[in-house]
C-alpha cells in the first residue's frame, strides 16, 4: 500500500473511532441527564408522599432516614445504567489506524517513488544508474 493510501485508511478508521465515541458519550449524557431530571423532580415529589406515609409510624426523623437510604439505591441504580460500555466496533478502528500510521511510518518516501518511477525492481536499476553517474565523473577527472 502506497503512503497516502496508508494514511487514507488511518483517517477513516480515526473518524469512525471518533463518530462511534461520540455516540456512546451522547449516549451517557441522555442517561445523565435523565437521571438529573428525575432527581430534581421526581425525588422532590416522592420526598413529601414518603414522609407524609411514614412519618405516622416512624415519626419524622425514621422517615426522613427512610427516604435516604432509597435515595441512595436509587442513585446506585442511575450510576450503573450510566457507565461506559465496551464498543468493539470503535476498538478495532483503533486498532487499524495504529497499524496503518506505524506502516506509514515505516515506509520510504524516496523509495517508493523510484518503485513508482522504475518499476517493481528499482534497487538494481538505481545501481546501474549510480554506477553509470560515478562513471561519468570519473572520466571527466
Amino acid at each position: 500500500m502506497r503512503l497516502l493510501g496508508l494514511l487514507g485508511v488511518a483517517a477513516q478508521a480515526e473518524g469512525l473511532r471518533l463518530r462511534r465515541n461520540m455516540g456512546s458519550v451522547t449516549r451517557r449524557a441522555g442517561w445523565m441527564a435523565g437521571a438529573a431530571l428525575f432527581g430534581v423532580v421526581g425525588i422532590g415529589f416522592a420526598h413529601v408522599a414518603a414522609l407524609a406515609w411514614l412519618e405516622p409510624r416512624y415519626g419524622l426523623a425514621g422517615a426522613a432516614g427512610i427516604v435516604a437510604l432509597g435515595d441512595v439505591a436509587l442513585a446506585g441504580i442511575l450510576a450503573l445504567a450510566s457507565r461506559r460500555r465496551r464498543d468493539p466496533v470503535a476498538e478495532e478502528a483503533l486498532a487499524l489506524r495504529r497499524t496503518m500510521l506505524a506502516a506509514a511510518a515505516a515506509r520510504n518516501p524516496m523509495r517508493d517513488a523510484a518503485a513508482l518511477a522504475l518499476g517493481s525492481a528499482p534497487a538494481p536499476v538505481l545501481g546501474a544508474i549510480a554506477g553509470e553517474a560515478i562513471a561519468t565523473w570519473l572520466r571527466r577527472r
